[in-house]
């Protein structure tokens, strides 16, 4: 009845859209009087209801007066996605800093972060050392390119905006979903081994990790991490397992790909007890698809040293299944890979032991046709600098 309620008092009707309200210019006017007549209390719970994405497709449906932007405000901010760009805007508005009503209404974050800047940079270093010392073909400047400068410029910036964001979520009571995208360009495809991709700061990630109390933890994270703004972390310094195995004594929903990664991710702080968390899925094929040629390579084993991809995909379900037999009520436990040399992804089931193929692109933890053996070529420790992917 509530929500039949609120479709009814927010149902657009023709009127003079010129007249203002209460010192804002509507655009549809709403039949609002009675809604907004009733008690805050109720009012408040009125707009729990509503989902964010309603004001967020029409921005018109914030400006209806200034009592209902006060409680509509609360809802719009309770799910938001940002970019590098975007971001740098919310942080230099100072949204980010106390009294906050993004802190306070926050429930879930969605960060979309692309490197283009890191490939531009990259594009310029290579074409230095392909046109070489030959003043004829001398490479354009750094500023031409988005060179070095910018480059720094924008690994810094980036760094300062994601470590207040990181602040800001820490202290942001109501904060339940974190999802982190950050990939090269131009598509949101991980990339396989170009070890240009350096622009997330490990100690920044490790911050907006510790935020408390998360349901619903998604990474997908193509590139490698900076032990700071200015110095690479690769593989001997990029570890944030350990911090994510942290989590999943709140956690519900787990899913993860990382260019680096091992077991300790889906290893729980506190040893004993069984977990809520019902859903975990490990993706380790880093899949790419640019111009129509595809190729891919897998995650490798964090630390200086690698024992393989077929010790690692071992290693991850052995310890896949001990977190199963934690699970209060285990609902999907999967390993993502890939077949060589068609690269179709195969999911295999570690509470059934059975492994699916996943046809197109569908969600890591939908279903697909279940193979008792697969007819494509037998599965070897290819490493990523064994799958060169294309020539720019």
């Amino acid at each position: 009845m509530i929500i039949n309620s609120i479709n009814q008092c927010i149902r657009p009707r023709p009127v003079d859209s010129r007249k203002p309200t209460d010192g804002f210019l509507v655009a549809p006017h709403f039949s609002t009087m009675s809604l907004l007549s009733l008690p805050p209390e109720i009012l408040t719970q009125i707009f729990d209801h509503i989902d964010s994405s309603f004001f967020r497709e029409n921005l018109a449906h914030l400006t209806v007066s200034k009592l209902w932007f006060e409680f509509a405000r609360p809802t719009f901010l309770k799910n938001i996605t940002l970019s590098a760009e975007n971001l740098r805007v919310l942080v230099s508005s100072g949204a980010t800093k106390e009294p906050s009503p993004l802190q306070d209404s926050l429930e879930a974050l969605f960060l979309k972060i692309r490197g283009d800047q890191v490939r531009i940079s990259r594009f310029y270093q290579e074409y230095r050392y392909r046109q070489g010392s030959n003043a004829s073909n001398a490479p354009p400047a750094p500023d031409e390119f988005h060179g070095d400068n910018a480059l720094e410029t924008w690994l810094k910036d980036l760094d300062t905006n994601l470590a207040q964001l990181a602040i800001m979520a820490q202290k942001s009571r109501r904060l339940r979903v974190l999802r982190i995208q950050a990939w090269g360009y131009p598509a949101p495809a991980p990339l396989p081994s170009y070890d240009g991709y350096y622009y997330l700061s490990l100690p920044t990630m490790r911050a907006l990790l510790s935020v408390e109390n998360l349901s619903v933890l998604v990474l997908d994270l193509s590139t490698n991490f900076l032990i700071s703004s200015r110095g690479r972390g690769g593989d001997a310094g990029g570890h944030i397992c350990t911090a994510i195995g942290t989590l999943l004594g709140t956690l519900r929903t787990l899913h993860v790909r990382m260019r680096s990664i091992c077991p300790d991710v889906l290893k729980p702080r506190d040893p004993n007890g069984s977990l809520r968390v019902s859903t975990v899925v490990v993706n380790l094929s880093l899949d790419l698809n640019l111009g129509g040629i595809t190729s891919a390579s897998h995650s490798r084993q964090c630390g200086p040293l690698s024992w393989g991809f077929l010790q690692l995909k071992a290693d991850m379900r052995e310890q896949a299944e001990a977190l199963a037999a934690r699970m209060a009520s285990p609902k999907t436990v999967r390993i993502l890979t890939h077949s060589y040399p068609n690269f179709r992804r195969q999911s295999l089931d570690v509470l059934t032991g059975k492994t699916m193929i996943l046809e197109g692109d569908v969600a890591w933890d939908e279903d697909g046709e279940t193979v008792e053996e697969y007819s494509g070529r037998p599965e070897s420790d290819f490493s990523d600098d064994d799958s060169s992917f294309f020539d720019d």
